[in-house]
Parts: C-alpha cells; structure tokens; sequence
C-alpha cells in the first residue's frame, strides 16, 4: 500500500486506488471508525481523480450538514444526539410506559435503531431531515398530541418553503412511518393525524423533456473521439438510458451481444 500524491485523497494497493479520508475530530462522535477508506475500483490515474474528488465533495458538504445540524438548527439537532447516546427504551415484556413518553424524536430514535440496521445514510438523514421539519413547526410533542390542525400547519410550512408536491409527498410519508412504526412498537392504538392530508401533488411537478437525439449523437461523437473510462461510461448510459450507478456496476458478462437483440443484464450483485 502506498500513499498517492498525484490522486487527491487516495493511495494504491496492488495498482487499485483506494479512497481516503479521516474524520475530522469534532464529527468523530457520528462515527465508529477514525477514517473512511474504499476501493475506487479503477487503476486508472484520471478516472481515480474525478471519483475521489467528486466523493471528497460530497463528504464535505454532508459534514457540513452535520455540524449546523448539531449547532444552530432547532428540533433537527435532537434527532441524531438520541442515536448517538443510548436511543429511547422500547418497553419491554411485563413493563409498562406512558403514552405521553414517546415523543416524535423517541418515536424517530425507535424507528432508526430498528428499521435502520444495515439502511443507507439517505434513509436515516430523510427521517431525522422529515421528522425535525415537524419539530421546528410543531414542536417536539408526545406522538399522540399531534392533531390535524398540527399536520394541516406542517403541510402549509412546507409549501411555504416552496417544495414541490412530490417532495411534500415523500415528508408527509416519512413521518407517518416513524409515527405508524413508533406506536405499533410501544403498543399505542391512534389515528395518525399526518395521514390524509390534502395538498396538490402535481404542484411545481414538470415533465422533463427527453434529450434531443442529435445532442445524444453529438455526445456519442464526443465519446469516441476521447476513447477512454469516463467517456466509455457516457456513451454506455447513453445507448442503453440505464442510471449511472447501474452502467458502473455492469461487468462484461453482463453485456449480451451475440443474439438476436442484443442487451444489458441489470441485477443486483
């Protein structure tokens, strides 16, 4: 293994280069390891560059997050600090627990520890992201003090914030899943009052227009005349419309040309 100086953020091993980065000292409490460390899965000096940037990039701006989360944003701040530390009891066999403990940042703590074993970091961040909106409108009240005029209020709150109907869609369906799993574990029988609330769903939703297919030709061009990794990839995605994390993953084995339509073979590895 060595250090790569030409690479930002990176060091080869075996002719691989590998993605590094440590955790900066005031995040460390987020994590359970000093360091981030994973392979690029290219030996190519270039396409390693833009990876590792684009990942380096990406880090910094989730980092930021976290530190405004942990400082100045009310109601969201609450969420991850309950994970960090011990996580609110779920009662156990014979014991019995107040309706008025669960509060919503409980309620988001019970669902994270339980339905976020082994989940992406975009599952938990749309929890806690969806569950502190409705901390900063309505407080972090016991899950069964919520009422409609409170879900009605949240609604107005996040058209205020000119989201559009499909993001307003995918909060309002965050929330009743941490309220709707939170009470089916502590045993609490209510009718969620963040569940049929109307609001226009097509709301700031456009259409998106497909690409023209003289600036995907002009593209393909494009691709060929440079001949390497990234342009390969471009031209993949281009031919087959698959996502871009899908055409990364494709192994050779994948790609079927010798029948009668050839194809791409997409699964989960």
């Amino acid at each position: 293994m060595a250090e790569n100086k030409t690479v930002p953020h990176s060091f080869t091993k075996d002719g691989v280069y590998y993605f590094v980065r440590r955790i900066p000292s005031d995040l460390r409490h987020h994590y359970t390891s000093p360091k981030i460390s994973y392979s690029l899965r290219t030996r190519s000096a270039p396409v390693a560059t833009s990876r590792a940037v684009r990942a380096a990039q990406k880090l910094d701006e989730y980092w930021y997050h976290l530190r405004i989360q942990d400082v100045d944003l009310p109601g969201k701040h609450m969420l991850r600090r309950l994970q960090s530390e011990q996580g609110p009891a779920v009662p156990s066999h014979g014991q019995q627990q107040t309706v008025d403990a669960i509060t919503l940042s409980e309620a988001v703590g019970i669902y994270l520890r339980l339905k976020g074993v082994d989940r992406p970091i975009t599952f938990h961040r749309a929890a806690e992201r969806s569950c502190g909106y409705v901390i900063d409108v309505c407080g972090d009240r016991p899950i069964t003090n919520y009422t409609k005029a409170d879900a009605n209020a949240f609604r107005d709150d996040l058209i205020k914030r000119g989201l559009a109907g499909s993001s307003i869609t995918r909060v309002f369906g965050t929330v009743r899943s941490v309220i709707n799993f939170a009470t089916s574990e502590v045993g609490i029988d209510v009718t969620n009052p963040f569940g049929k609330v109307y609001f226009d769903r097509n709301a700031g939703v456009e259409d998106r227009e497909p690409v023209p297919v003289d600036a995907i030709r002009t593209i393909q061009a494009e691709c060929k005349r440079f001949d390497d990794e990234l342009r390969w990839l471009a031209a993949f995605v281009s031919d087959t419309g698959m996502r871009l994390a899908e055409a990364a993953g494709v192994a050779i084995s994948d790609i079927e040309l010798d029948c009668e339509i050839p194809h791409v073979v997409v699964q989960e590895c």
